[in-house]
């Protein structure tokens, strides 16, 4: 038996309308219409009849009714059951991270979570915060974890872990000996930046237009691919950029940069995590979900 047959039949007896069911499972009127001949020649009874506008269903229609309902939910309980045993055995995760979070956070968070769960394989992709959006609108992702927020109806999210963000200057820049400074002092300086699309950089150019100063009057000398890529063209002596102290603080000691607390407003962002519009997901994911968001209440 086709259990799509008693799935349509249980909303048209509850919608008391064929061409709203048919709207409802992207069906056409005539498909649905078929679907409830099939299950009257199947059973050799009359089971819809009209009353106005609108259908009845006939005695052996109405006993169909609370059986097919039964079947359904024995059916999704047993998948249910059978979900969880599969997941417990071995499932999976899909996880997605933006640069800062995957390269210089989640690792060792990954570590912890397969400690208590060896048997749940994670693959993790490493992208620009708007690809990793994309990737999630899409559900080719479980999960992912950026840096900034962009309004996706097929995404939903929650705030993570907090941010600051800090200039990163070579250790013999001017400001090096500054516990802080002003982003508005920094209009004459070469700027490296993060390609479009992450959200360091996206964060970044908020700063600097909040400062007063405008992006078009800022000599961007450099973009790059990646905080790592940043890091080193600092240390060249090629410009200064605004990074995530999360970065800064996995420093080796022997590197020639120094980063200076900056001090204007803003210069606080959070991590967030996203994870597609869906109702349903799979045990694994929403372990995995868990977790992150009692490492959110630690901090």
């Amino acid at each position: 038996m086709n259990l799509n047959l008693f799935k349509t039949y249980v909303r048209v007896v509850e919608t008391q309308n064929l061409s709203r069911t048919a709207s409802e499972f992207g069906l056409s009127q005539p498909a649905v219409t078929k679907q409830i001949q099939t299950l009257e020649d199947i059973y050799g009874v009359l089971l819809l009849e009209r009353s106005g506008r609108r259908l009845k269903t006939t005695e052996a229609g109405e006993a169909l009714y609370n059986c097919a309902r039964e079947i359904i939910k024995a059916v999704e309980k047993t998948d249910n059951i059978m979900e969880e045993v599969i997941e417990s055995r071995k499932g999976f995760i899909t996880l997605g991270a933006s640069t800062i979070p995957g390269e210089y956070i989640l690792p060792v968070l990954v570590k912890e979570f397969k400690d208590s769960n060896p048997t749940i394989r994670i693959s993790m992709d490493i992208g620009d915060t708007e690809r990793i959006f994309n990737k999630v609108a899409e559900r080719e992702l479980d999960l992912g974890v950026v840096g900034a927020w962009y309004n996706n109806r097929k995404v939903e999210g929650f705030q993570w872990v907090e941010d600051q963000l800090v200039i990163a200057v070579p250790d013999q820049h001017w400001t090096a000996v500054r516990d802080s400074v002003h982003i508005s002092e920094l209009s004459s300086e070469k700027w490296v930046f993060r390609q479009k699309g992450s959200g360091t950089r996206k964060i970044a150019e908020e700063l600097i237009t909040v400062s007063g100063l405008r992006m078009e009057e800022i000599n961007i000398y450099m973009e790059v691919g990646s905080t790592e890529a940043v890091l080193a063209t600092v240390e060249a002596g090629m410009g200064i950029s605004i990074v995530s102290e999360w970065a800064v603080k996995r420093l080796d000691p022997h590197r020639r940069i120094n980063s200076v607390t900056i001090a204007d407003e803003g210069a606080r962002r959070y991590f967030y995590i996203i994870y597609p519009h869906q109702k349903k997901r799979r045990r694994s994911v929403m372990q995995f979900m868990e977790f992150l968001q009692n490492i959110q209440g630690n901090n």
